[in-house]
């Protein structure tokens, strides 16, 4: 009998929490507004214009009025975090990813191992191909590896099992030829530029040359997909 249908995603419940910490942040700024303004003017002769708009209004108005404000900007917080992560559903034919304006099925059988790499969810083939590298939250990895172990696909862990084979990309390197580099060059212009969508269709490419490419600290890294 096949595992139910089972679909991961960040715990709504956490919702209130921000909103709470949002109004507590509110709160608290209408507080120290006045008193953070006064020490700022004393000793750079300088505030911020929003401190000092905030210390003119009066405490009976910023203190109900910042707290709403914060309320909302936690609410707001906690839903890009959301909407970044998205949903993983798994069911017996294979892996659903969904984020706010795309999603991707993987089907069981050309799926030979998953593991998070830092926060993000890998699928990898027979061959080490990555079939998908998406934003998650390692705070996920304990239902994510039941879930995935439960419809009999590897689950590796919160760390990438061949992690140590990234090197950064170094332009015009000798270990790639001259196409390699001029995808790898287009797809750093494209996460400059905050072209999501353009530097994953790249990555793609970069698959199908046996090249697996990650992001890290703003620096892409590469690996050769062997044997």
């Amino acid at each position: 009998m096949s595992a139910p249908s089972t679909t991961i995603t960040l715990d709504r419940r956490l919702t209130p929490v921000f909103i709470g910490l949002g109004a507590v942040a509110g709160l608290a700024l209408a507080f120290i507004a006045g008193p953070v303004t006064a020490w700022l003017l004393d000793r750079v002769d300088s505030a911020p214009v929003f401190l000092r708009i905030v210390d003119e209004v009066p405490l009976v108005v910023a203190l109900p009025a910042l707290t709403v404000i914060g309320a909302l900007a936690g609410w707001f917080v906690f839903a890009i975090w959301e909407g970044e992560v998205g949903t993983v559903t798994l069911d017996a034919d294979g892996v659903l990813i969904t984020k706010e304006k795309s999603s991707a099925r993987f089907m069981t059988d050309e799926i030979a191992e998953a593991f998070l790499d830092g926060d993000e969810l890998v699928l990898v083939d027979d061959a080490t191909r990555e079939l998908s590298r998406t934003a998650s939250d390692n705070g996920l990895e304990p239902r994510l590896r039941t879930a995935f172990e439960a419809h009999g696909i590897t689950w590796r862990g919160n760390e990438d099992p061949r992690g140590g084979a990234f090197q950064p990309w170094v332009d015009r390197g000798a270990e790639l030829d001259a196409e390699d580099h001029a995808l790898l060059r287009a797809r750093q212009r494209a996460l400059t530029d905050k072209r999501a969508g353009e530097a994953a269709t790249l990555r793609d490419q970069l698959r199908d040359r046996d090249i697996v490419v990650r992001d890290r600290d703003k620096a892409q890294q590469i690996r050769r997909i062997t044997g």
